[in-house]
């Protein structure tokens, strides 16, 4: 049975969605059977995963009007498509029982043919969020070292205690790891340790340098293990999925 983790932050550019592609590329590489699930309605995951052309998608899973669709991307990874449709979920679903529920249900048959399930989560803390961490066994935050970093986690913590109290009562957080992240810089480093004495045990010991090629990969529709082997993002974050596979 498959281990659902979720890619979060309610603040937006700071890798959500490059961390989910390039974990899930490197759970693969290291022989698990892995499926990416586009949460985001601005579907950048599947774009950058060089997916243009899906006839189905997440959001129309969602709302039941076909079964949810897999596509194989290499050995390994498949990815179930984003839609901008998603933005409208709320308004559509909101006023449905167990509303939050519907994510979870919907991965349920597929979970059996999946060592890992991978969301990439919308930076709102909306309903399709909600989803996400109803169904999650853990959350992965991703964070800027930089002012203001905090924030965005202890809006991510609140809710995680509520959703624990009220609908999953299993969800815990995996891990909280910095991206472009630059020890040289005092700022950082500052931050880095304040967020580590407030969280202990929830910062993750590796990180994910700045780097060109982490740029550039989603524009040729790779991930970095795929465009730039041997780059510093991609050692980077290997060693992400190592302490993942390891917690």
């Amino acid at each position: 049975m498959s281990k659902i983790l979720a890619f979060t932050n309610q603040k937006g550019g700071v890798g959500k969605t490059t961390s989910a592609a390039n974990v899930g590329a490197g759970l693969a590489r290291a022989g698990q059977r892995v499926l990416l699930v586009d949460l985001d309605p601005q579907a950048n995951l599947t774009k950058g995963l060089g997916l243009l052309d899906a006839e189905h998608n997440v959001y129309g899973a969602l709302l039941g009007e076909y079964k949810l669709k897999a596509y194989p991307l290499r050995e390994n990874l498949a990815l179930v498509a984003g839609s901008p449709a998603l933005s409208g979920f709320e308004k559509v679903k909101g006023d449905e029982l167990d509303r939050e529920f519907l994510l979870k249900d919907l991965l349920e048959p597929v979970r059996e043919r999946c060592d890992y399930i991978l969301l990439d989560c919308p930076p709102a803390l909306g309903l399709v969020t909600l989803n996400a961490y109803t169904c999650a066994h853990a959350l992965y935050v991703p964070l800027e070292a930089q002012m203001y970093a905090a924030d965005g986690l202890e809006k991510v913590l609140e809710l995680v205690s509520r959703v624990q109290r009220r609908l999953n009562p299993d969800l815990s957080v995996g891990g909280v790891f910095f991206t472009r992240h630059d020890s040289r810089k005092v700022l950082r480093r500052e931050t880095a340790e304040e967020l580590r004495v407030l969280h202990p045990g929830l910062v993750m010991s590796s990180f994910i340098r700045e780097s060109i090629a982490l740029g550039e990969a989603p524009h040729l529709g790779k991930d970095i293990f795929s465009y730039a082997p041997q780059s510093a993002g991609a050692a980077d974050y290997q060693a992400l999925v190592a302490e993942i596979l390891n917690r």
